[in-house]
C-alpha cells in the first residue's frame, strides 16, 4: 500500500526560528543569478585573456618515457574580440623556455613572465578577425606532465593530467573553461618502440631514419583546455566496435594497455564491459557525443582515471571506474562546468552515471553502491556541493570526493526521488545535454531545465542541497489511538547554516495486515501526520529505501524526542468545538504547560496556562468560538516548545 501526504499539514515557525529564505546567512541566496555567487573561473584574471576566443590548437611536440621534458611548438588560432588589440597573451609555465614567437608568419617580440607570454603586436587586428600564432618552446614540464613507472607492470609512462589549472605546464594555452577550442591536432614525436596517444583520430604515423617516430592525432570536436592530453609508453592496442541502438554508424573503442606479457589478458574481460555500458548511456543520455571519432582508454601509472576527451587515462578497468569515466563523455566533456565552482556538472553527474550503469547492468549491487556513496557524503556535515568562491582556486576542495562526487551523486538521486517520474527525469538529462552541447553550464542552468520539464519549483531544493551545507537528521515517534496513527517527524540539521530541508520523505509502516509505504512532504522542522489506521502498527521505519541523504537519530513508538523535549498530542483532530491534549513525555513529574492557538495569519486567538499537568492525562480546550478552518497549537514548557496543526470544523 502506498500513501502520499503533501501540503496537508502546515506549521507555524517556532518562536525565534529563522525562515528558510533567511537561513543561509547571505543575501546572495535570495536571488541565484547574483554575481556574488561566483568568482572568475580561472586563476589568471588578466583581462587580455578575454580579448580573444581560441579556435584551434596545433601541438607538434617531442617527448619520451624517460623524462618529463618536452620540446616543440604550439600553433594557436584565435578570433579577436577586443577592438584594436595590441597585446596577445597566453599562459605557459615559466619552467618552460620560449625560443621565439610568430604571429601571422612574422616574428614578434614577447615577454615570458609570471607564467604568461605577452606578445606585442605590430598591427592592431579588428574585432572578429583571425590571428595565427606559433610559439616554439621546451624544457622541464610542471605538475601537469609527469613521468612515472607503473609499479604493477614495471612500465614507465610519460603522461599529462592537468585538471584543473595545469595545462600551462606543458603547452601554451588559455585556461578558461568557457572558451573551448573548436578543434585540436596533436603530433607527438618519440622513440621507436614507443606509442604516443592523444584525443581524436590517429591519422598517420611517420618513421624517421634517426630512430624517431611521429604519431598524428586530430580531433574536430570542441574541447576544453584541460581535456587535451598525451601519453607516451610501451603500448599495444585492443579495439572494440560499438554500435548502440539508434546509432547508424559503428565507431571504435580503442584501448591501449602495456605491451608486456599478461597485461591484456588481465584486463580484457573488464574492458569488454565498456560495450554494454556504452549502450546503456546512449539509451539514457542520447548518442555518444564523439561517435564520429572514437572512444578510448589507456593505462597509466596513476590511480583512478581522467576523462581526456575520447581518450581516458585509466589506473584500472574496474566496472565503476569505466562507467564513471565514460559518463564524462556527456557530463564534463560534451557539457562542461562553466566554472570550477560548478564541478557538480562534471563529477556529480559522472558519479551518478556510474550508479546508473550498476542499476541497469548489475542491479543486485545498486542499493549497496548508493548506500556507500551516501555514507561517504554524510562524512561532511558542513560541506556543500557548490564550491564557495573563496575555495574556487583550491583543487583539493574542487575535487573533494565526499562533496563534489558522492554528495553530488546523492542530490541527483534525490531529484529523481522528488520527481517520482523517471520519464521526466531522463528527459531532463537529455534536454540538458542537448541544450548545452559543446558548451558549458552551471548548476542553475540544470535547475532551469529541470523546472521546465517537471513544472516544479526546485528553488528551495537547490538552496538546501546545492548551495547549502550538510544534510537533515531525522527523528520519528508514533502512537496509535482510536483508528488513527499519529506520526511525529522532526528534522534537525547537521549544519546550523542550513536549518531546514524542505523535501519528501518515506515512512514504512508495518502493521498486522502488512506494510504501508507513506510518502510525505515535510516543510517544517516539526510535523505531525495523522493517518487513518485500523490495524495495529508494529513499527515505523524512516526512509526504508535509502532514497534520501540523511542521518536517522531515532524511530520508535511513543515518546521519542521528536517534537522538542516536551511532545504533546491532541484529539480529536479535526474537532467540532472541543479537543483534548496530553503530554507524551512518560515522566512522572507534573509540568506547567502554556497553550496558544494561532490562525493561519499568525494571530493569537486563544491562550491559557495549565499548571501541574500529569503525563498522559487529558486536558480539554473548547474551540466553539473559533471559525471553521486550520489553526496551529503551540505548547510551551520550561523544557521547550512544540507545535501541532489543528483543524476546526
Amino acid at each position: 500500500m502506498f500513501l502520499v501526504i503533501a501540503g496537508i499539514f502546515l506549521s507555524l515557525p517556532a518562536a525565534g526560528q529563522l525562515n528558510p529564505g533567511d537561513s543561509f546567512g547571505s543575501q546572495v541566496f535570495a536571488e541565484f543569478d547574483m554575481p556574488a555567487l561566483y568568482k572568475v573561473d580561472a586563476l589568471n584574471d588578466n583581462p587580455l585573456l578575454d580579448a580573444y576566443d581560441v579556435k584551434f590548437y596545433g601541438l607538434d611536440v617531442e617527448a619520451d618515457n624517460q623524462s618529463d621534458a618536452i620540446n616543440g611548438s604550439a600553433s594557436i588560432l584565435v578570433q579577436v574580440r577586443a577592438p584594436e588589440l595590441n597585446t596577445l597573451v597566453f599562459e605557459l609555465n615559466n619552467s618552460l623556455k620560449v625560443e621565439r614567437v610568430e604571429v601571422e608568419g612574422r616574428e614578434l617580440p614577447f615577454m615570458h613572465e609570471g607564467n604568461e607570454i605577452s606578445i606585442s603586436l605590430d598591427e592592431h587586428p579588428v574585432a572578429g578577425s583571425l590571428l595565427s600564432t606559433t610559439i616554439w618552446y621546451g624544457g622541464q614540464t610542471g605538475d601537469g606532465m609527469v613521468r612515472q613507472v607503473d609499479g604493477n607492470w614495471n612500465v614507465p609512462v610519460t603522461f599529462t593530467s592537468v585538471e584543473p589549472f595545469y595545462a600551462l605546464d606543458w603547452f601554451p594555452c588559455k585556461q578558461n573553461l568557457q572558451d573551448k577550442a573548436d578543434s585540436v591536432h596533436v603530433f607527438i614525436t618519440t622513440d621507436y618502440g614507443l606509442t604516443a596517444l592523444s584525443q581524436g583520430i590517429h591519422t598517420g604515423t611517420t618513421y624517421y631514419p634517426n630512430g624517431k617516430v611521429r604519431f598524428e592525432w586530430k580531433s574536430n570536436y570542441p574541447i576544453a583546455f584541460y581535456l587535451i592530453s598525451i601519453a607516451v609508453g610501451e603500448y599495444t592496442e585492443y579495439s572494440l566496435v560499438s554500435q548502440p541502438p539508434g546509432i547508424t554508424e559503428p565507431f571504435p573503442i580503442q584501448n591501449f594497455v602495456y605491451d608486456v606479457p599478461g597485461c591484456l589478458d588481465n584486463y580484457r574481460e573488464q574492458i569488454d564491459v565498456t560495450l554494454p555500458i556504452m549502450d546503456v548511456f546512449c539509451e539514457l543520455f542520447g548518442p555518444y557525443p564523439h561517435r564520429g571519432e572514437k572512444y578510448g582508454h589507456y593505462l597509466w601509472p596513476r590511480g583512478g582515471g581522467m576523462e581526456h576527451q575520447t581518450m581516458t587515462g585509466m589506473g584500472s578497468f574496474d566496472f565503476y571506474l569505466v562507467a564513471h569515466e565514460l559518463g564524462h563523455s556527456w557530463f564534463g566533456n560534451y557539457v562542461t562546468c562553466a566554472t570550477w565552482q560548478d564541478i557538480w556538472i562534471n563529477e556529480g553527474f559522472a558519479t551518478y552515471a556510474g550508479y546508473l550503469a550498476t542499476e541497469n547492468l548489475a542491479p543486485e549491487y545498486a542499493d549497496g553502491e548508493r548506500e556507500y556513496r551516501f555514507e561517504r557524503a554524510l562524512r561532511e556535515p558542513e560541506g556543500s556541493v557548490y564550491v564557495p568562491a573563496q575555495e574556487a582556486d583550491n583543487p583539493a576542495r574542487i575535487f573533494n570526493g565526499n562533496l563534489s562526487y558522492n554528495k553530488g551523486m546523492a542530490i541527483i538521486h534525490m531529484i529523481r526521488f522528488e520527481l517520482q517520474d523517471d520519464e521526466v527525469f531522463f528527459r531532463t538529462l537529455r534536454d540538458f545535454i542537448e541544450i548545452y552541447a559543446d558548451s558549458v553550464a552551471t548548476g542553475l542552468d540544470f535547475k532551469a531545465v529541470l523546472e521546465e520539464n517537471s513544472g516544479m519549483d526546485f528553488t528551495d531544493f537547490f538552496k538546501q542541497w546545492y548551495f547549502g551545507a550538510g544534510y537533515p537528521i531525522y527523528e520519528a515517534s508514533w502512537e496509535q489511538q482510536d483508528g488513527m496513527l499519529y506520526l511525529y517527524s522532526t528534522q534537525s540539521p547537521s549544519s546550523e547554516t542550513n536549518p531546514l530541508f524542505k523535501m519528501s520523505m518515506e515512512f514504512l509502516i508495518s502493521h498486522e495486515a502488512g506494510d504501508t509505504l507513506l510518502r510525505v512532504f515535510q516543510d517544517e522542522n516539526q510535523e505531525l501526520y495523522q493517518i487513518p489506521m485500523i490495524h495495529e502498527v508494529n513499527s515505523v521505519v524512516i526512509d526504508p529505501g535509502n532514497q534520501v541523504l540523511n542521518l536517522i537519530k531515532d524511530q520508535r513508538k511513543g515518546t521519542a524526542a521528536s517534537l522538542g523535549s516536551q511532545p504533546f498530542s491532541i484529539y480529536p483532530n479535526p474537532n467540532e468545538g472541543m479537543f483534548s491534549f496530553k503530554s507524551l513525555t512518560g515522566r512522572d513529574e507534573h509540568i506547567d504547560v502554556g497553550v496558544e492557538i494561532y490562525d493561519l495569519a499568525g494571530k493569537l486567538v486563544y491562550g491559557k496556562s495549565f499548571e501541574g499537568c500529569m503525563p498522559f492525562m487529558e486536558y480539554a480546550i473548547y474551540t466553539h468560538d473559533l471559525a471553521t478552518g486550520a489553526y496551529f497549537v503551540r505548547f510551551r514548557t520550561e523544557a521547550g516548545e512544540s507545535l501541532i496543526n489543528m483543524m476546526v470544523r
